[in-house]
Parts: C-alpha cells; sequence; structure tokens
C-alpha cells in the first residue's frame, strides 16, 4: 500500500520551521512572528477594524484575539471604538508599538534573508507562489 503525502501535514510542519525560525531572530524584544506579522501590517494599514486585520492576516477572531491582548496590554497596540459604529472596535500602533517594530524590523529582515539565503532565490520565489495558491483556496 502506498502512503501518500499529505498537504497539510507537510505545510504544518514547514510552518513550524518557519515559526521557530523567525520566532528565534525576535526572541530578544519578546516578540513571536505571530505578533509581529500583526505590528507589521498595522504600521502599513494604520488604523483598522479588528474584522478587517483578521481577513488581511487569514487568522481566526480568538487565535487574533489570543495575539493581541499582550501587545495591547503593553502600550504596543491601542483600540478604540469606530466613530461610525461604536460596535466596531478599530486597533492601531502607539509610538511605542512603532518603535517597537522598528526594532523588530530590523530583526525580521535577518531571518527573512536567511531563509532566502538557505533557499536560493528560486525556491524563495516558489514558496511564495506556492503559499499565495494555497491561500486564494479559501
Amino acid at each position: 500500500m502506498e502512503i501518500k503525502p499529505c498537504f497539510n501535514l507537510k505545510m504544518r510542519q514547514a510552518n513550524r520551521v518557519l515559526t521557530n525560525h523567525y520566532d528565534s531572530y525576535l526572541r530578544e524584544l519578546g516578540l513571536t512572528i505571530a505578533q509581529f506579522s500583526i505590528l507589521r501590517t498595522l504600521f502599513y494599514m494604520k488604523q483598522t477594524s479588528q474584522k478587517d486585520l483578521q481577513e488581511v492576516l487569514v487568522l481566526q477572531q480568538t487565535t487574533l484575539t489570543r495575539n493581541l491582548r499582550p501587545l495591547i496590554r503593553s502600550g504596543y497596540i491601542a483600540t478604540s471604538p469606530s466613530l461610525e459604529d461604536r460596535r466596531v472596535t478599530l486597533v492601531s500602533l502607539t509610538d511605542d508599538g512603532i518603535e517597537l517594530f522598528n526594532k523588530a524590523l530590523k530583526k525580521w529582515t535577518l531571518a527573512q534573508e536567511s531563509v532566502s539565503e538557505k533557499l536560493g532565490a528560486e525556491l524563495s520565489g516558489q514558496l511564495l507562489d506556492v503559499a499565495d495558491a494555497v491561500i486564494k483556496l479559501q
């Protein structure tokens, strides 16, 4: 009997390896790659609703909330009700959050360059193409 590879298992294994790699670069700042991704997205989006942030990051609401909580508690992210709809919570980086993002960006860049160097240009491009194709499955 032939055992067929499982796409999901392989992607999850690869994700764990990449996550550990990026986390090792960000650890001294007290960040995980998941938290850095939130900071990075908010840096470019400025102020946005949690729902829109959730959609951009392709996260479930509970996962986003779990990752936002320590960043809000530490003063890196501010929350406020939307002026148009008070039921909507808006999130944005604070000045401290922007400062942390800029420090973390340097570490992330080193991690990114390390992965790119290890994979090479062709595989790095293929990795991004495959990831984009998988994301479009939803």
